[in-house]
């Protein structure tokens, strides 16, 4: 490569800093849309040049600047060791990876189902596990139930809020329909994406209502599954199918999965948009259809609220003060949900900038929209914080009817 051709750009992924056993600062890279085999880590030096790797600086450039910050020459052999290491682990955004990813692409296009039981191989200890977590807070559904929302965070630390949430759900009765809305945290749909596989978990087959997709397609003048291999390994749908499956036990439903892009975030999708239906429209839609169902449908939005902590950026240390204003900010959106202002929490959170990475304004603000006239109110809010990690991230349980 010469040195003023421009570098393939990293892929947008998480990195944990952590320290080895000698107390030196490394970084971990996961790859968000798991693509990759596994973690890939590197040191201070290396990720001051992967810092650089946006697709807009060459080799030489990048070069000059690590000799500007450690006072001495990148070895050309260092560089292409790193850039080889890299490619090989799916990390760059070049033909190889977009070969890969169209090959997995391929792959769940042609499966006769979306898979989950090779993430949780033991069924008994996944049903026990949710049965003693919804075992730990009745609902208080006071009446009719027409959507909830619920953690996507995993059952440990999300025990609390899915308890109450599930409890109203199971004390109202239930339904033959979940729409349920997650967070597309990595995926590459700028709108919504739906789903039209059946989900196979380790508790059994739920089947998809794909004449309901099909229906809000129509509605919408437009498809809604061109991305649908964004499901493949998104969880916040997933952690929804389980908990349905132990509250329901052997009674039938089926489910409509679709994915929600923020709506707040600098890349929200403006309404109109060639790429996919707007946010809005789509919940009108979906809205109208719920209306005209000839079967009990219940919509669940599976959302995560605030994410703080030096894991995820802060530079400062989680403490009980930190979390206490966390917990302020948090509780006043809240309100606008339950005074039914959803369109000025998306735009609260929109010209704040987002300061505490709300990750699911799309998926709430859908479901609401989509439930007019109907009260929304918040049963539990929880913050799931590990002072080990420095990760703090808090969550809800909050029913719409």
């Amino acid at each position: 490569m010469e040195s003023n051709e421009k570098l393939p750009a990293l892929r947008s992924l998480d990195v944990t800093p952590f320290r080895n056993s000698d107390n030196e600062l490394y970084f971990a890279l996961h790859d968000h849309a798991r693509i990759a085999s596994g973690p890939v880590a590197v040191s201070l030096p290396c990720y001051f040049v992967l810092a650089h790797l946006d697709g807009q600086h060459s080799r030489g450039e990048v070069q000059e600047a690590f000799r500007r910050q450690f006072g001495q020459p990148l070895a050309p052999e260092q560089f292409d060791r790193l850039l080889a290491t890299l490619d090989e682990a799916l990390l760059l955004d070049n033909e190889r990876f977009a070969q890969a990813y169209a090959a997995r692409k391929a792959a769940y296009r042609a499966a006769p189902v979306r898979g989950s039981r090779d993430r949780y191989p033991d069924a008994h200890a996944l049903r026990t596990e949710i049965e003693q977590m919804l075992a730990g807070g009745a609902g208080a559904s006071d009446g009719q139930v027409c959507g909830i929302i619920a953690p996507h965070l995993d059952y440990r630390r999300g025990g609390p809020c899915y308890a109450r949430a599930y409890g109203a759900l199971r004390e109202a009765g239930g339904a033959e329909r979940y729409v349920i809305l997650g967070t597309n945290h990595a995926g590459r749909a700028p709108s919504v994406v739906a789903t039209r596989k059946d989900f196979q978990t380790p508790l059994g087959l739920v089947t998809t209502d794909r004449a309901f997709i099909e229906r809000i397609e129509q509605r919408l003048g437009g498809p809604i599954c061109e991305d649908e291999f964004d499901h493949d390994l998104e969880h916040s749908v997933e952690l929804q199918v389980h908990v349905l499956q132990v509250c329901a036990d052997q009674g039938r439903f089926e489910i409509v999965p679709v994915l929600c892009p923020d709506p707040c975030g600098p890349t929200a999708q403006a309404a109109g948009d060639s790429h996919g239906p707007d946010l809005g429209d789509f919940a009108d839609a979906l809205g109208e259809l719920i209306a005209e169902a000839d079967r009990p449908t219940v919509v669940i939005a599976g959302a995560d609220l605030s994410h703080v902590g030096q894991r995820f950026g802060d530079p400062e240390r989680l403490t009980p003060e930190f979390l206490e204003q966390v917990a302020r900010r948090d509780r006043a959106l809240l309100s606008l949900l339950e005074e039914r202002r959803e369109g000025e929490f998306v735009e609260a959170l929109r010209v704040a900038g987002n300061p505490t990475r709300i990750c699911s304004a799309g998926c709430v603000y859908a479901a609401l929209r989509a439930l007019p006239n109907r009260a929304c109110r918040v049963l539990a809010y929880h913050q799931a914080a590990d002072f080990e990690t420095q990760t703090n991230v808090s969550c809800v349980a909050a029913v719409i009817g």
